[in-house]
C-alpha cells in the first residue's frame, strides 16, 4: 500500500455522519476522525500563522505500527517525513531491507558511480532516523560497484543488529571475501540471542568470541565465506540449529556435526573444494544434499538420513559410488537423487542393498553412450 492509498484509507468516511470505528488488538473500539483530520492535514489558520501538521487519527499505537510495517521501505521512510505518528513508528520499524529496488535505485550503464553514492547516502539517512530498536529483519544487498567502505558497513550493523532481531541477511561484494572480517564479538556480544536466521556471503570470521550467544539460531547459510576452525565453533555453539547450508566455503577441510545438535534435520554442502570429510552425529538429520568432489561420509551407526541428493562436480562414477558406498552409510534411505556425467564401471561390486528405498531419480549425461546404465 503506497502513501496516497493509506491516506485515502484513513480519510474514508461512511455516507452517514457517524464516526468510523476500528477494533484494537485489546478489543476496544476507537473512533476515526472525519475527513478534515486526515493523515497529513495542514492548518493554515493555526495560532501565530504557523503551519501545523496533524499527527494522524487517534488510533492505538499497535495499529499504526502494523500499518506502517506493511508499507514498502521507501513509502515507510517518506511517510515518516510528513507524519509525526509515522515518524514515531519509523524509529522502531521492524523490517530494514536495503536493495536497489527498495531504495528506488534503478541502475543504468552510465550511472553506476551515482548509484553507488546514492546507496550509501540513502542507507545513512534512513538509519539516522531509526532508533535501532524493534528491528526484526535486516537484509543488505551490496553490489561490487557500490564501493561501500567497511567502516560504513560496520556502523550499519552496529545500529541495526540489536536485541530482538530475528533475521540477518548480508549479500556482500566479492572483494569482501578476503578483505572483510565480520566483527563477531562486537555484533554478537549480547545481541545474538534472538537471531533465528543468518545468511552470510563473501566474508570471513576469525574470532570465536560471541558465538555462544546464538542460542536461538535455527537456520544458518554461509556462501563463499572464509573460516578456519571458527566454523566448527559456530556450528557447535548453535544448539537449536535445524538447517545448515554451506556453499563454496574456502579452507573447510573437515566438517564435523556434534551429537548435541538434536534438532538439525537438513544439511546441504556445495562446492567446498578443500573439503575431505563430513562426519555427523546429529541424531535427527534426515536430509542431506551434496555437490562437489568425492568426500568421506559418516553419519554414525544410528543414521536416520532418509533423503539424499548426490552429484560430483568434476569426478565421474557418482552413480557407482551411490550403489557401492551409500547402502552401508545411510541404511534407512528412502529417497535418492543422483546426477552423473559419466560412469567408468559397468558392473560395480555391490556388497549391500537399499532395503528401504522408495523413490529413485537418476540424471544422466546425454553424451555418455558407452556405459550400460541399465546394468548399473
Amino acid at each position: 500500500m503506497d502513501l496516497l492509498g493509506l491516506k485515502g484509507l484513513v480519510s474514508m468516511q461512511p455516507e452517514r455522519k457517524l464516526p468510523m470505528e476500528i477494533q484494537a488488538c485489546d478489543g476496544s473500539m476507537t473512533s476515526v476522525p472525519d475527513k478534515k483530520d486526515s493523515l497529513c492535514q495542514q492548518d493554515d489558520h493555526s495560532p501565530g500563522g504557523e503551519i501545523s501538521t496533524y499527527s494522524g487519527p487517534k488510533l492505538p499505537k499497535d495499529i499504526w505500527s502494523h500499518i506502517h510495517s506493511l508499507m514498502p521501505l521507501c513509502d515507510s521512510a517518506h511517510s515518516a517525513c510528513v507524519s509525526r505518528t509515522f515518524l514515531r513508528s519509523w524509529r522502531s520499524h521492524p523490517k530494514l531491507i536495503f536493495t536497489e529496488e527498495t531504495l528506488g535505485l534503478k541502475q543504468k550503464e552510465d550511472q553506476t558511480s551515482d548509484i553507488a553514492k546514492s546507496f550509501t547516502s540513502r542507507v545513512d539517512r534512513i538509519l539516522k532516523n531509526h532508533s535501532g530498536v524493534g528491528v526484526k529483519i535486516l537484509k543488505l544487498v551490496i553490489h561490487d560497484h557500490y564501493n561501500v567502505n567497511t567502516c560504513h558497513l560496520n556502523s550499519w550493523l552496529q545500529n541495526t543488529i540489536t536485541p530482538g532481531i530475528e533475521e540477518v541477511t548480508l549479500f556482500l561484494p566479492t572483494n569482501y571475501r578476503t578483505d572483510y572480517n565480520l566483527p563477531c564479538s562486537g555484533l554478537l556480544d549480547g545481541r545474538g540471542n534472538s537471531i533465528r536466521y543468518l545468511y552470510l556471503t563473501y566474508c570471513a570470521f576469525r574470532r570465536t568470541f560471541g558465538f555462544d550467544c546464538l542460542r536461538s539460531l535455527t537456520k544458518l547459510h554461509l556462501m563463499k565465506c572464509v573460516s578456519r576452525d571458527e566454523l566448527g565453533f559456530l556450528i557447535s555453539s548453535s544448539f537449536g540449529l535445524e538447517q545448515l547450508e554451506l556453499g563454496s566455503c574456502r579452507e573447510l577441510i573437515c566438517l564435523k556435526i556434534p551429537f548435541w545438535l538434536e534438532r538439525l534435520s537438513c544439511l546441504a554442502v556445495y562446492d567446498c573444494d578443500m573439503l575431505q570429510v563430513i562426519e555427523s552425529a546429529a541424531p535427527s538429520l534426515s536430509t542431506f544434499d551434496f555437490f562437489g568432489d568425492p568426500v568421506q561420509l559418516s553419519f554414525g551407526e544410528s543414521s536416520k538420513v532418509k533423503s539424499l541428493t548426490l552429484e560430483f562436480s568434476d569426478e565421474s562414477n557418482s552413480l557407482s559410488y551411490a550403489i557401492t558406498k551409500l547402502p552401508s552409510i545411510v541404511s534407512l534411505l528412502e529417497t535418492l537423487t543422483v546426477s552423473s556425467t559419466s560412469e567408468g564401471v559397468n558392473t560395480p561390486i555391490v556388497a549391500n542393498k537399499f532395503l528401504h528405498l522408495k523413490y529413485l531419480k537418476i540424471y544422466l549425461a546425454a553424451d555418455d553412450d558407452e556405459v550400460d546404465f541399465c546394468c548399473l
